[in-house]
């Protein structure tokens, strides 16, 4: 569960990072209990974020939701739509491989 929150958090930091100092939050949400939280922004660089997360049991942990929109570089728009829970971090994309890889050694 460590691994999705930090996962979850580098995600956030390296979009935040990407995008110019000069862009405006257009929206901003976070709505948060004792047991699950909701938080979204929209910028005017056309950067998305949106997640909602919620603490299932104690042996599955947090199960987190959620999906990000940016335009690259290049142009192109990137979606990542998203899961993370106990079965790991699952991204879903158009520019994302989905090779099994049924065993990846730890670093």
């Amino acid at each position: 569960m460590k691994t999705v929150i930090v996962f979850a958090l580098f995600s956030l930091i390296a979009i935040v990072a990407a995008a110019p100092n000069n862009a405006n939050i257009l929206r901003y949400d976070n709505v948060q209990d004792e047991s699950s939280y909701k938080f979204g922004f929209e910028s005017d660089d056309q950067i998305t974020r949106d997640e909602e997360g919620q603490l299932k049991t104690e042996e599955e942990g947090l199960s987190v939701r959620g999906s990000y929109k940016y335009v690259a570089d290049d142009g192109v728009t990137y979606e990542v739509q998203y899961i993370a829970d106990s079965q790991g971090f699952q991204p879903v994309g158009d520019h994302i491989p989905q090779e099994y890889v049924p065993n990846v050694p730890s670093l």
